[in-house]
Formats: C-alpha cells, sequence, structure tokens
C-alpha cells in the first residue's frame, strides 16, 4: 500500500464486516401514543423528523426533538413515547397492523413523525466498530453535528415514505452513508483517548499505523519496521497506541487478525490451517486457541454457525 497517506481504516473494517441496515417502519404519531421495542442482538437507529418525543432507555428518560439521531448500538430493549403515563404497544404487534412499513399511531393530539430502523451484522456484540461505542450515541438536531447529516435523513424519510421503485435500494445506501456519519460524528467530540481507534484515525501517523496492518494482518510486524513506515519512532509509536488506541501495538495487530479470520471463515471454503496461515499463524493450534479466546467459539463451529 501507499505509506505516503493514511489508509482509510473506517472504510475497509465497515466494507469487510459489512451492518445491513434497514428501516422498518415510519410512524406518524399523534399523542397519547407509546410503542416497546424488546432487547434485540442488532443496532437500533432512530431519526425524529417532527415533532418531539421521550426515549426509555434503561433507567434513563431521554427528550428528542425534531433533527435528533439515536443509535443504541448493543441491542438494549427501550422505549419511546409522547409522555411516561402513555402505553406502549409492543414494535411486533405494531408491525403485524395493516398498513404496512408506513404507520399510524395513538390519538388526535400534536404529531410526531419517527423512522425506526436497526443495523444487522453476523456478530453485532463483537463488531470492531461497536465495541467501541456506548450504550447510546445521541446527536441532538439543534447541534452543528446534527444538522450536518440533515439532508441524509431527509433524503430517507422522502424515500420511506414515497415507497417508490428501487426505493428499498436507496434506502440501504443511505444508510450506509448515515452510519459513516454518525461514527464521524461521535468521534469528533470525544477528548484524546476515548474513542480508540476511531478517534485515532484523526492522527496522520497512527491512521497509517492502523492502515498498514490492516493492509497485511498476515505479516509479522515489528515495531521498528511498522514506526518507520508510518513515519515516526518506535517509542513515539508505542506512546501514542498506548494514550489514543487504548492498546499495544500487537494486541491491535492480534484482533486485526482474528477479524480477517471471522471474514475468511463466512465468505471462504479455505482450509483452516490455510485460513491460520494467511492471518499470519504458523500452527493451526495456536489460531485455533487465539480464535476462541476472542470470538468465544472455535473456527469451526463458528464457520458452521456463520457461513454463508
Amino acid at each position: 500500500m501507499d505509506d505516503s497517506r493514511p489508509a482509510d481504516v473506517l472504510g475497509q473494517i465497515l466494507d469487510r464486516s459489512r451492518l445491513t441496515g434497514q428501516i422498518y417502519c415510519r410512524t406518524v404519531a399523534r399523542e397519547p401514543w407509546g410503542l416497546r421495542f424488546p432487547a434485540r442482538p442488532e443496532v437500533a437507529l432512530h431519526l425524529c423528523v417532527a415533532g418531539t418525543c421521550l426515549l426509555f432507555h434503561g433507567a434513563e428518560r431521554v427528550a428528542l426533538g425534531r433533527g435528533d439521531i439515536v443509535l443504541l448500538p448493543h441491542g438494549d430493549g427501550h422505549a419511546m413515547a409522547d409522555s411516561p403515563r402513555s402505553p406502549r404497544k409492543p414494535l411486533a404487534e405494531w408491525l403485524e397492523g395493516p398498513d404496512g412499513a408506513r404507520k399510524r399511531l395513538g390519538g388526535d393530539g400534536l404529531e410526531t413523525v419517527v423512522l425506526c430502523g436497526s443495523y444487522a451484522s453476523v456478530s453485532p456484540l463483537v463488531h470492531p466498530v461497536l465495541r467501541l461505542l456506548p450504550s447510546r450515541v445521541h446527536l441532538r438536531g439543534a447541534e452543528d453535528a446534527a444538522r450536518a447529516l440533515g439532508p441524509t435523513v431527509s433524503l430517507l424519510d422522502r424515500e420511506s415514505e414515497r415507497n417508490e421503485r428501487g426505493g428499498s435500494v436507496i434506502v440501504s445506501r443511505l444508510l450506509d452513508v448515515l452510519l459513516v456519519q454518525v461514527l464521524r460524528a461521535w468521534a469528533d467530540r470525544q477528548p484524546p483517548g476515548e474513542a480508540g481507534w476511531l478517534g485515532a484515525l484523526r492522527d496522520p501517523i497512527l491512521s497509517r499505523a492502523l492502515g498498514l496492518m490492516h493492509a497485511e494482518p498476515g505479516r509479522d510486524w515489528d515495531m521498528p519496521e511498522l514506526a518507520r513506515r508510518a513515519g515516526t519512532s518506535r517509542p513515539t509509536l508505542a506512546r501514542r497506541f498506548a494514550a489514543d488506541v487504548r492498546q499495544s501495538p500487537r494486541a491491535y495487530l492480534t484482533s486485526v487478525r482474528m477479524q480477517e479470520a471471522a471474514h475468511l471463515l463466512r465468505t471462504t471454503d479455505d482450509s483452516l490451517g490455510a485460513i491460520a496461515e494467511r492471518v499470519g499463524y504458523r500452527s493451526e493450534f495456536a489460531f485455533n486457541r487465539a480464535f476462541h479466546r476472542a470470538l468465544g467459539a472455535p473456527p469451526g463451529a463458528y464457520r458452521k454457525d456463520h457461513a454463508r
């Protein structure tokens, strides 16, 4: 790879470990109204297009307004309503109604419009991006970060409302765009060292080093060579990794190797020995042990559960 410019590490990871987005309902709600969302192994997405409402997440009650964007990355159960006193209809019951994805809910009071969706992946709770995120990412509509995402949200709302030819493809692509925009906005407002490698991508030296490891995970990277190709010294690279990535380069390389191995197990018929070698393990036994420790299952069982 070209070492002279930082790699698009986020793009590489999202491309390899694809999160599939969907909008499953566009709800036009009038007071009183409420919806209850069960815990699910996926990322919940809510876009408040118009009006106001409350999000009930754990013990917290969060006010949402027009333009607000919420991600719940860890699959937590939650609810939305106009008021704490309003009854909350289970999501499954709501989606079984006669109106398909364009829904009207509640009474005849003030109106709120919410797009509800999700992002799913093979293993959302061990996804390299999702693990970095807190239990809730909330961009308020009044903030510059959310306003910058306004055109994407508006297009999503328009396509979801019209449900025209090819709309599902447009919605899927827009959800890809929105996810990257939300991740950028979240990382940009974190203090140094608090956004993991996602925040470290703002540092050209760290971005080069991370990109090199992602480009060649099977290579036996040593610190002097990695530092030289990233354009810095070994002590400086080690210090920046510790401060911003919160891992040593060796530990990060191991996680990259496991992500690549999982991708190969899902998408190829290569033998376990061949995959082990591709991700830098000369011993299949050592690879099996490292993979089991990282993903909670041995490679053979993982392939059986997740192969396409």
